[in-house]
């Protein structure tokens, strides 16, 4: 038991670290990353414990995804794109059945044609979370989109269904074209009809709920997440579709009548977030699965000196170009059909017929399908789970080394010109009404925040070069400010008080470095090195404390010392953006010089030194709500005047009640900073 748990713990650490890479790391796919941290996963021995048991994993991993899309799902488009989509998940799906099995069994003769045919439907549907983790990264057409999320949430069901009959020929001998296309049509009306089913109970148990006034977040919240499992195990108990009773499901759950109330606007705030986390810790699992089955799958067949390695590899890329090439040789005739139609061009199409194909990458379902093989058949024909395994696998290599050749990047068009005016505008009005207020430092703080997010917003304007330059040289004084900072506290020059204030100072230098820009290796070294002294410091000041050794004490003009080691850290950084004219912009270097000495004349001052420290134990709500309310009033004129569209003013709305929310949470504090002030009296 405590093993199983072991393995799981490091199953979700697995899944934090990769998001963490990817992150630091944007251009490397999160979907190859977490395939790639499966494959260590299952080299450590975790598919001996972590099993992937394939109808809970459809049950449990792909319906409540195939839900959660069925929900988000643009029917409107998916409907304009009706014969597109029905084409890919049935003839597609069914020609690839047949080709893959055919071609699969030329290959290896002493698997039945019926085993080859159960191979070509595992492989035939494409995977709806792999295509959906290409699809971000790139700018897709809206008609391409709509038509990849069509197929994506029905062909699993036309894949698993022909898979049936191919196994039914393989365990019978006996084959029936009428009696499997009736079994089709049967399954999937079925699937369909159970859906609606158990969507429309769900409202009708919402209404009940809301005639008794008993309406309740977290008990909508429930049952929602219920509903795909209850879809799909009822589906699958009457033999029909589960996963087309889930896509219909989640479907029909977004097509009711949005009503204007509190009640459903607190709904569907806490259940987007509560199905994004969830969708990203399922679809997460997909891969590591992949990778996990993969090293539990591959390895026993390429060590039996039974199959040639060559063989198999011929055999895996074969299929691997047959399936893209059945994809794009059915497109290219339905669009040649189309254009002839319509009396256009067949050139105008080929760039949709290439993205569509090599979006039909594979995916866990794939493997999960093969995997339903009954186990005596399984043993059997290993092989067959082998080849789908790993053409799974080379499919969606090809996709993401294709797909950035031809789909175009996402271009990000920023344009914060009215933003930066909303702003600015914030600021020099709460600069006057702190003119005459007593909670001055509470208006610096909160005009300091302002400041930032204006920094942010012009940074972002500018070109990427410049932006490039300009985070290297904050990078550049951040690691020489917390090289100061070490020394300091090493040589005993300040208190650890002073050291966690000038964290935090320094902790918001980090945050505006605009890391996308950056070496990620530089930035994730120096931020990484920052965390590692900040705990190492803790560790040693609290064992020096506790052990009662003589040493400066936590009390002391905190000012003083951040003065000095501000001065201190200043000359440094002057001389090494001097030593750096010629090799940088000469405007960026002088802006950080004359910034740096400006901000220098304050602390002179005392007022920078009020900012830090304001910061470390904020005081100023009230003149962050008066922010709050500024901004709001000016978006609304902003609007009003054309300057911002509806869009853009809903999205900065939105963010505004996400910073109020987060200010007006009083369960912030800093244990540390408090303990020391404990300490210090």
């Amino acid at each position: 038991m405590i093993h199983t748990v072991f393995y799981v713990i490091i199953f979700f650490a697995a899944l934090i670290t990769s998001n963490v890479i990817n992150k630091v790391f944007p251009k490397l796919p999160l979907p190859l990353i977490q395939v790639v941290f499966g494959l260590i996963l299952g080299v450590l021995g975790a598919g001996n414990v972590l099993r992937l048991n394939p109808e809970l994993f459809l049950a449990f991993i792909i319906g409540p995804l195939l839900f959660r899309e069925g929900e988000e799902a643009d029917i409107k488009g998916i409907l304009k794109h009706t014969p597109t989509v029905t084409l890919l998940v049935f003839p597609v799906v069914f020609i690839t059945t047949l080709v893959v099995g055919v071609i699969s069994h030329s290959f290896y003769t002493s698997i039945p044609l019926a085993a080859s045919f159960a191979l070509g439907a595992s492989l035939g549907p494409t995977d709806a979370v792999a295509v959906g983790s290409l699809s971000e990264r790139f700018d897709f057409p809206k008609r391409t989109i709509a038509i990849l999320k069509g197929e994506g949430l029905f062909n699993d069901a036309s894949g698993i269904i022909a898979f049936q009959f191919a196994i039914l020929a393989l365990t019978t001998g006996e084959f029936s074209l009428g009696r499997a296309s009736t079994s089709l049509l049967f399954s999937a009306i079925g699937g369909a009809l159970i859906g609606f089913s158990v969507s429309w109970l769900n409202r009708l148990i919402l209404t009940l709920m809301e005639d008794v006034a008993a309406q309740d977040v977290t008990g909508y919240l429930m049952l929602e997440l219920i509903m795909p499992l209850l879809a799909f195990f009822l589906a699958e108990e009457l033999h029909v579709s589960g996963i087309i009773a889930v896509v219909v499901a989640g479907v029909m759950q977004a097509s009711g009548f949005k009503k204007i109330t509190l009640f459903d606007a607190q709904v569907e705030n806490v259940t987007k977030t509560v199905w994004d986390t969830i969708s990203f810790i399922l679809n997460s699992i997909v891969f590591l699965f992949l990778g996990i089955e993969l090293e539990q799958i591959i390895t026993p067949i390429i060590t039996n000196a039974y199959y040639d390695n060559g063989r198999l590899l011929v055999t895996v890329i074969v299929l691997t170009i047959t399936l893209f090439l059945v994809r794009y040789i059915v497109l290219s005739v339905y669009y040649a059909i189309i254009a002839k139609k319509r009396r256009q061009k067949f050139s105008r199409y080929v760039d949709d017929i290439l993205l569509l194909t090599f979006s039909g990458v594979k995916g866990t379902v794939s493997v999960a399908t093969i995997l339903l093989l009954p186990a005596a058949i399984s043993q059997k024909y290993s092989l067959l789970i082998f080849l789908s395994a790993s053409v799974t696998v080379l499919s969606f290599l090809a996709g993401i080394l294709i797909l950035p050749i031809i789909a175009p990047k996402k271009e990000e068009k920023v344009d914060n010109v009215a933003r930066i005016a909303i702003l600015t505008s914030v600021v020099t009005q709460l600069e006057k009404e702190s003119a005459n207020n007593k909670n001055r430092l509470g208006y610096i703080a909160t005009i300091d925040n302002y400041q930032a997010r204006i920094q942010k917003l012009i940074i972002s304007q500018e070109s990427a070069k410049m932006t490039a330059e300009f985070n290297d040289l904050q990078l550049l004084i951040l690691r020489l400010e917390n090289e100061g900072l070490e020394n300091a506290f090493r040589n005993n020059e300040i208190t650890m008080k002073t050291y966690r204030i000038y964290q935090r100072y320094l902790k918001e230098l980090e945050r505006s470095i605009v890391h996308r820009f950056v070496s990620s290796l530089a930035f994730a070294i120096a931020i990484f090195l920052r965390a590692i002294r900040l705990v190492l410091s803790n560790m040693l000041h609290v064992n020096i404390a506790f052990r009662g050794k003589k040493v400066r004490k936590l009390i002391g003009d905190s000012r003083t010392e951040i003065r000095e080691l501000y001065f201190s850290n200043t000359t440094l950084i002057m001389e090494a953006l001097e030593s750096l004219e010629g090799v940088y912009n000469a405007e960026l270097i002088n802006y950080l010089q004359s910034e740096r000495l400006r901000t220098s004349e304050q602390v002179a001052s005392g007022g920078f030194i009020n900012r830090i420290i304001t910061k470390v134990r904020p005081n100023n709500l009230d003149e962050m709500m008066r922010g709050y309310y500024l901004e709001r009033k000016l978006i609304f004129e902003y609007e009003a005047k054309g300057d911002l569209t509806a869009r853009e003013a809903q999205m900065m709305r939105k963010n505004v009640n996400a910073l109020e929310n987060y200010s007006m949470n009083d369960q912030h504090s800093n244990l540390l900073y408090d303990f020391l002030e404990y300490k210090a009296k």
